[in-house]
């Protein structure tokens, strides 16, 4: 029986970094409906170098068993975030299920290569991941130079 999505999640780009802002909790319904709506999104970034992303969430962080497992399965998938390098969330204090967030998402996103860090506000978020994004392309740049 197919369920309901339940969750909300609004997607823009801006520069390297694809930013979503989301309302929990969520369902494989919701995942499944996001993972579509980012594909594209998500392959151009990757053709095109090192990227990032910032997940705003509210309400709560709380997915069920098989929406996580649906979001390792993107993470694996290296032709939407084989370039994918840096992941920061930004969860407020008094969401619900905060205290596991970096515990759960740090190896999740640790499948496609991504550091991750957690973060109360916006504006630290964006910063570190565009400091992530400019190592990375410095890394590659002087390794090609090496070669």
């Amino acid at each position: 029986m197919k369920l309901h999505p339940h969750g909300v999640r609004e997607i823009w780009t801006e520069g390297r970094i694809l930013f979503s802002r989301n309302a929990g909790p969520f369902n494989l319904e919701h995942l499944q409906d996001a993972t579509e709506e980012s594909r594209e999104e998500r392959k151009r970034l990757t053709r095109t170098g090192p990227w990032g992303t910032v997940v705003i969430m509210s309400d709560s962080v709380m997915f069920t068993p098989e929406a996580l497992d649906m979001i390792r399965d993107n993470m694996a998938d290296s032709e939407r975030n084989g370039e994918l390098v840096a992941a920061a969330f930004v969860v407020p204090p008094g969401t619900e299920g905060r205290w596991i967030c970096e515990s759960l998402f740090a190896p999740i996103y640790g499948i496609a290569g991504a550091k991750f860090r957690l973060f109360e506000i916006l504006p630290p978020a964006s910063d570190w991941v565009l400091k992530v994004i400019d190592d990375a392309r410095k890394a590659r740049s002087s390794d090609q130079a090496e070669h």
